[in-house]
This record gives C-alpha cells, structure tokens and sequence, in this order.
C-alpha cells in the first residue's frame, strides 16, 4: 500500500512539478512527476446564452440607505465559455457604490459587468460568483441578459 505522506507543487513556464514522498515497504521513496499544462485558449468566442449561460441575482444583505447583491453567471452548456457579459437594468433610484469579481460599468440605469482575465473561462457545469453594493433599495433588476441574452 501507497501512503503520500507530503506533495509539494510548483509552476515555471507552462511546466508543473509535483514531489510526492511517499511511505512503502522502503522507507521514504521520493518519486518527480512532470507534467505539461494545459492552459485554455483565450481567441475562441464566448458562448451565447442559446449555447448554455445563464445569470442568477440574489439579494444577500439590506441596510437603511443600500444593499449588497451577488450575481451568479454559470456555463450550463457542453462547451467550455470563454468570456461572459451580465447587463443589469437597475431599478429607479439604485445606484451601484462599489463591485468585485468582474469589470464593471455604471452608466445611468445600466450595470454591465464582465469576465475579467483570471475568471473568463468556465468549463461546462462551472460557475462564478460577482457582486456589487449599492445605494438605494434593495430590488430585482428590471432587466437582465447574459452574453445578449435573457437570463
């Protein structure tokens, strides 16, 4: 029987190396696995809504003057999605004061939020989590697409 007692990891140019020590009939035998790594394409073109995107909102927490809202992008699709766009039509009188997860954009009613490099790429069954804060009270947005279509 097999027993890794400690695996240690490491990445230089493409190329990860993985020392596992491990414990067998001969105590402390080292073994060096090298192993290519693949790395997704960033040309190929996002995935339409059709092809199996969808976008979730949830309010998670409310005060006074604001709210913090989540929104969720997930790849229900067969193919991996390379690149995702959510546009929030926000209510009358919401104001977004701060986001994470994604690039945004505010201007008047609209809330674009997109993929940024570290988290563009989702594989089929895969999700990603963004947010914002906003002045004003704590809604639904009168309108949401994903990558142009309806959420």
């Amino acid at each position: 029987m097999l027993v890794v007692t400690a695996a240690v990891a490491t990445v230089v140019a493409g190329t990860m190396s993985v020392l596992y020590m491990t414990r067998d009939p001969a105590p402390r035998v080292v073994t060096v696995e090298r192993t290519q790594l693949v790395t997704p394409s960033t040309s190929a073109a996002p995935v339409r809504s059709g092809g199996g995107v969808k976008a979730g909102y949830a309010v998670r927490s409310k005060w006074k003057d604001g709210f913090n809202a989540e929104v969720t992008v997930t790849n229900t699709g067969s193919q991996p999605l390379q690149g995702w766009t959510v546009q929030l039509r926000l209510p009358p009188g919401v104001a977004p004061t701060s986001t994470w997860g994604a690039t945004a954009e505010h201007k008047a009613d609209r809330l674009t939020l997109r993929s940024q490099p570290w988290n563009t790429y989702l594989e089929p069954g895969g999700s990603i989590r963004m947010g914002f804060e906003a002045k004003g009270k704590a809604a639904e947005p009168v309108s949401c697409t994903v990558n142009g279509s309806p959420c």
